[in-house]
């Protein structure tokens, strides 16, 4: 019997990256899809939804999810990511609600994994950083009363000077929170465009507009209104495509995604 010898391929001449994505609960997420967008070259996407079943977004199950983070994080890792990214501030903000305490998050997830975790509301601290803007007009379209407020209580332990910050009902583009909830993050981008304009109109000494969630999305939009308002936005989605270019050591070509995405080159 002849036995048939097994081909061998050759290696490719680059390692493809491999990047894991820890999508919210009950939010079918784009950032992958996003993300391809932006690419100059092929990289391999796992997602996976953070647990538990049932989440409510209460802030008593927000500020006890660390384990669940850590299991999604565990399963990229398993799956052979070499970077995870986390999408949605609030997991981090809420947690302990200071600027170290997200840090530190982020780092006990890092060393759990044995891999870079990447939590979206930590790229939102480093890209503020990156950007070096101090009077900051915040953007919380659709945030509720008590979600804004978590925000400000976050934000003191962060070196900017806030000079105010707007939800969809206080500008009156939404007559009720109830409206704006049955809506489910799906708002369009004349909506958000109306909600940043009102806001930076309440600050014009304002040297950023910085948007609370990433429910709502940046890309097709920011350049626009960057140009408009003659300052940066710095939204969850932007910072989050921003840190994963990064540390993928990705160049974005394309320079018409705002003043943030313009600064990615690889290396």
């Amino acid at each position: 019997m002849k036995i048939l010898s097994k081909t061998v391929l050759p290696s490719p001449s680059y390692a493809i990256p491999k990047l894991g994505i820890i999508a919210a609960p009950g939010w079918i997420d784009p950032t992958a899809r996003e993300f391809y967008s932006l690419c100059n070259q092929a990289v391999e996407i796992a997602q996976t939804i953070m647990p538990p079943v049932g989440f409510d977004y209460s802030f008593e199950q927000i500020e006890q999810l660390e384990p669940h983070i850590k299991t999604a994080a565990q399963l990229l890792k398993d799956s052979g990511t070499e970077l995870i990214i986390q999408v949605g501030p609030a997991f981090s903000y809420f947690n302990d609600y200071t600027s170290a305490g997200a840090r530190a998050l982020q780092q006990r997830l890092t060393d759990a994994c044995g891999c870079k975790v990447i939590l979206n509301g930590v790229a939102v601290l480093d890209a503020i950083h990156d950007l070096g803007c101090k009077r900051v007009i915040l953007a919380c379209p659709y945030y509720n009363e008590q979600w804004k407020l978590r925000f400000l209580t976050f934000l003191q332990s962060v070196d900017l000077v806030i000079q105010g910050c707007q939800t969809f009902t206080e500008q009156g583009i939404f007559a009720s929170q109830q409206e704006v909830d049955i809506r489910y993050y799906d708002f369009s981008a004349e909506e958000i465009k109306q909600s940043l304009r009102l806001a930076r109109a309440s600050a014009p000494n304002a040297e950023m507009v910085l948007v609370g969630g990433a429910g709502l999305r940046f890309l097709n939009i920011i350049e626009e209104l960057e140009q408009e308002f003659g300052v940066p936005i710095l939204s969850a989605d932007i910072a989050l495509h921003w840190a994963t270019a990064k540390a993928l050591n990705i160049d974005i070509t394309d320079k018409k995604l705002g003043r943030l995405l313009r600064t990615t080159k690889s290396s």
